[in-house]
């Protein structure tokens, strides 16, 4: 999702000193800044020059902006502050040099480290969902790992609120990523927090398996596995979570769970008593 290339110039920012590139979106790029007033490391999303002249691209940027202060949250990326209308628009966020939950998952991770994840994961779009902000691109990618080894969810670039289409959405265009998006993400339909939950449910999955429930060696093929394949079953030693797996990749949000709190709650429910659950 992110490539460090570009030919720009580095942005000036009072009250920062912007260094190196750390990534690059399709509307802004992400720098490694100091923080010249609180001291520290920040990470510094800027938007690109090319979109700057574009209204509808700063609106996008500036709910961006309200969307990820407004969450505060212990596995929500702190935002520590922004200016949607300045020149260059900006968004300073914590820095998070961990890597991301993708790159976790690839060293393996064990059923008592999956639900820990997922719980966590759960927590922070519990946090988003409480005041009606789906976020619309659950992945791996998107959850960034503290030094603890906790997630941190992160860019709300295509978050929106409840039953609203949000920025940059054009007729027929899907929001999200295709391994992960929800049926009804596919269909267009306006977005809940049910559609988070079934991200989610994809992302658990994988972690349980070590494979995504849904591919396909096209992105329309994969797609198509999530608006019609019945969900894969669990390994034999993991069918307790065969329920919240299923209630969780429903393909008909009515009969998804429907948000992240209810997630949460059916965590405590299914898994083991001797487990032990960490934070």
């Amino acid at each position: 999702m992110l490539s460090p290339v570009h030919h720009e110039p580095l942005p000036s920012i009072d009250g920062y000193r912007v260094g190196r590139l750390i990534g690059t979106g399709r509307v802004a790029r992400i720098y490694l800044a100091d923080d010249e007033r609180r001291g520290g490391k920040v990470a510094v999303k800027v938007l690109k020059r090319e979109n700057a002249q574009s209204e509808p691209a700063r609106r996008a940027f500036a709910a961006e902006c309200a969307i990820s202060s407004c969450i505060r949250h212990e596995h929500v990326v702190r935002v520590v502050e922004h200016s949607a209308g300045g020149d260059p628009a900006y968004l300073a966020m914590e820095y998070l040099p961990g890597g991301n939950l993708r790159e976790r998952m690839r060293a393996g991770v064990d059923e008592q480290t999956a639900v820990s994840l997922l719980r966590q994961a759960a927590g922070a779009l519990a946090a988003a969902h409480r005041r009606a902000i789906v976020h619309r691109d659950v992945k791996p990618e998107n959850f960034l790992m503290r030094a603890s080894g906790a997630p941190v969810l992160a860019d709300f670039g295509v978050a929106a609120a409840r039953g609203h289409t949000g920025p940059r959405v054009a007729p027929g265009e899907l929001v999200g990523t295709p391994s992960y998006a929800a049926p009804e993400q596919a269909q267009g339909e306006l977005p809940t927090a049910a559609a988070d939950v079934y991200s989610l449910g994809v992302m658990f999955y994988e972690m349980l398996c070590g494979r995504r429930p849904f591919t396909g060696p096209t992105p329309l093929e994969v797609l198509s596995q999530h608006l019609v394949a019945a969900v894969p079953p669990l390994p034999a030693q993991l069918t307790h979570y065969q329920p919240l797996i299923s209630r969780m990749l429903e393909k008909r949000p009515k009969y998804r769970l429907p948000d992240a709190d209810a997630v949460a709650q059916e965590i405590m429910r299914v898994a083991p008593a001797d487990m032990g659950m960490p934070s």
